[in-house]
């Protein structure tokens, strides 16, 4: 979730898990016949995932509904983000918190979230292989391919009954991520430059600094940790672990 003031992603949550309910609601009132149930409850989870993916980008505008005012700042974003090929449009607004988000279901709603923490902690060679990992999520259709998964995800949850493959279906979701991962560091080395990309995650390992048996618990995290990102770029090899 884009980082924003805690009231506003209270009220973001509050209200996501309202419309969960009222879906569930609606689909249990439907399924009259216990023998359609899991049909309705699985077209309740394909229409709540379409919203929750497709309203991304209004989620993103109440999150952070200004942009920051430091013309100093805009004025450098906007000279890194001329330098990455074929950018999205990148929002800079006021938050402490560093970090980089991709909002949007398809390239062309597509829009990238940066706080002024992060830009203000980043050298320019820096925030271009941020910001060019983020565009390769947009190009690539990495929202799009997890949206999709999730659909298939939700319909054979409910179908199937089966924890194993619950289980199974979700290690898979993990792996899908971390590939997506892997696949945008690649793209913006190809797209920026390698030392660019390799100068994002040596600050960013700078900015959060991770213990050393951090990577064996890294199996059940959707991200690979920094140091296995970092050897990817540079030896074009993916680590599992």
């Amino acid at each position: 979730m884009i980082p924003s003031h805690w009231f506003r992603r209270i009220i973001l949550i509050v209200f996501i898990m309202e419309v969960a309910g009222g879906i569930l609601w609606v689909t249990g009132k439907l399924s009259t016949n216990p023998a359609a149930k899991p049909m309705t409850q699985a077209l309740g989870s394909l229409i709540f995932l379409f919203g929750f993916y497709a309203s991304a980008p209004l989620s993103a505008r109440f999150l952070a509904p200004q942009p920051s005012r430091d013309a100093a700042l805009q004025k450098r974003l906007a000279r890194i983000v001329a330098t990455v090929p074929d950018s999205r449009p990148v929002f800079l607004y006021d938050h402490a918190d560093k970090e980089a988000n991709t909002v949007g279901l398809l390239p062309s709603h597509s829009r990238i979230y940066v706080t002024t923490g992060l830009l203000a902690s980043m050298s320019d060679a820096g925030m271009r292989g941020v910001i060019a990992h983020e565009n390769v999520h947009v190009h690539e259709r990495h929202i799009f391919a997890t949206f999709t998964y999730a659909c298939c995800f939700a319909v054979s949850s409910h179908l199937l009954d089966n924890n194993n493959f619950f289980f199974a279906a979700f290690l898979l979701f993990l792996g899908i991520r971390r590939y997506c991962e892997y696949r945008a560091d690649a793209g913006a080395a190809q797209s920026v430059g390698r030392e660019a990309m390799l100068t994002a995650l040596r600050e960013l390992a700078v900015l959060y600094p991770s213990k050393s048996w951090v990577r064996w618990f890294s199996f059940a995290n959707a991200y690979p940790t920094l140091a296995m990102r970092m050897r990817a770029v540079e030896t074009g090899h993916k680590a599992l672990l």
